[in-house]
């Protein structure tokens, strides 16, 4: 499902499709060259191997696909129709039921994204199916996302959705003691705005957002950077915790990225600076 009510204003940052194809090239087989990100400080928790031996069958209503858990790094991802292929993989996770799984599928020219979210515990899933290129733009990310259950004996309940119950909050996230601040303002359902204190001043950008529920207090939340370089950035918050996971995608023109990190967070006004 994809939301298309949002009015395309993008500055001219775009490289030609053959300038993508030539990074993702380069970049996509090597985990060591796109999964690591300056942003990843000590609040990014350490990849878990607690789904390793588990085969998690996703079945929504649009897509169906199957993760087979292997190794530490290592799923094996299957869609309907497709042959299963070998990925690196992230997996992490806060409280040991729900699961952010992220990795590059194999394959592909401008490159392509899975980020899993299961819910262990209700059998609840969302996959966010991204790619690089736009029918706007070379380098912004355009995604999917799909809600469903894994089969197998779950406990049930409701299934994931998007929801404006984070409209009207904003959260200060700090990276790392050493990293500037950053700002989130989640003041609309398709939008969001961030805010960045530097030296130089204030920066503030507003970009689209999609918000969904998970459970009550849990949320994954993203957004793509329309006027800068096209990147997307997903994150699954814990409120309770004030923490989050997440994980930036995308080719800027000059390198690839698909690199977790995690961040905590205290509550802000979102009427003011910082």
């Amino acid at each position: 499902m994809r939301n298309k009510k949002r009015y395309y204003r993008k500055f001219n940052l775009d490289v030609p499709r053959e300038t993508v194809e030539k990074i993702v090239a380069e970049y996509a087989g090597d985990p060591e060259k796109y999964s690591h990100s300056p942003l990843a400080g000590p609040y990014t928790p350490p990849d878990t191997d607690e789904l390793v031996g588990k085969t998690l069958a996703f079945r929504g209503e649009e897509k169906n696909y199957d993760f087979r858990f292997t190794a530490l790094n290592e799923v094996w991802f299957k869609e309907e129709g497709e042959e299963e292929k070998r990925c690196f993989c992230n997996v992490k996770t806060l409280d040991h039921e729900v699961y952010f799984v992220n990795f590059l599928v194999p394959g592909y020219a401008t490159s392509r994204q899975i980020t899993l979210i299961p819910d262990m515990k209700s059998g609840c899933a969302t996959v966010v199916d991204a790619k690089v290129g736009t029918e706007y733009s070379n380098i912004d990310v355009d995604r999917d996302f799909y809600f469903g259950r894994l089969e197998g004996d779950f406990a049930g309940g409701e299934l994931h959705g998007f929801t404006t119950e984070l409209l009207g909050k904003s959260i200060i996230w700090e990276y790392s003691p050493k990293i500037i601040k950053i700002k989130h303002i989640y003041n609309c359902d398709i939008y969001y705005t961030y805010q960045n204190l530097t030296a130089m001043g204030t920066w503030m950008a507003t970009n689209p957002a999609d918000y969904v529920k998970i459970r009550d207090g849990l949320y994954l939340f993203s957004f793509v950077e329309e006027r800068q370089v096209g990147i997307q950035a997903i994150f699954l918050i814990d409120l309770a915790r004030m923490h989050d996971i997440g994980c930036f995608y995308g080719c800027s023109g000059d390198h690839l990225t698909s690199a977790c990190l995690g961040a905590i967070g205290e509550f802000a006004d979102p009427n003011t600076i910082a």
